[in-house]
């Protein structure tokens, strides 16, 4: 049964160890992302965008490597030490997120492309939500995503009033 739902950015710039410098100026993130992961009970599902549908199971072992650092991460304890696959940032976030916020929680990850249309999405969306609901155990939501970057004319893209 769904209990709880965390919406957190996938930036990875929020993790200390890939901040470099700025982990000072992104503790502030970092807190609030590990706090609404904290909200969460043991059993996960994430949701996030990556290149194509899938689901990725809780034995799923990655790095951050890609990103600067070889930092390993896993979606359970159970596969922590596990062979590193090649993980979008969605599940490598959640995988560090349940890490550090709860590192006796699961997560399983499902990923979705960013260009279905509405209505397929919102078919997703359902479809999801009747497993969640099917779950005999509580179960959170742990959403990574991230906003709209064109709200100034100086962000990167222009600026774009409708988002």
């Amino acid at each position: 049964m769904l209990s709880a739902v965390a919406l957190v950015p996938s930036a990875p710039v929020m993790i200390a160890e890939l901040a470099g410098a700025a982990a000072t100026e992104t503790a502030d993130l970092r807190v609030a992302a590990v706090s609404a992961a904290r909200g969460l009970p043991p059993r996960w599902v994430g949701v996030g965008v990556a290149s194509e549908d899938a689901v990725v199971s809780p034995d799923a072992v990655g790095t951050f490597a890609g990103y600067g650092v070889d930092l390993p991460v896993a979606l359970s304890a159970a596969a922590l030490g596990g062979q590193p696959a090649r993980l979008p940032l969605c599940v490598l976030v959640t995988a560090w997120l349940r890490g550090t916020a709860n590192p006796a929680a699961s997560a399983e990850m499902h990923t979705y492309r960013g260009d279905h249309p509405a209505e397929a999405a919102v078919a997703l969306g359902r479809r999801l939500r009747a497993d969640l609901d099917a779950f005999d155990e509580p179960t959170g939501v742990l959403v990574v995503a991230d906003g709209a970057n064109t709200l100034t004319p100086a962000a990167p893209g222009g600026y774009d009033p409708d988002a």
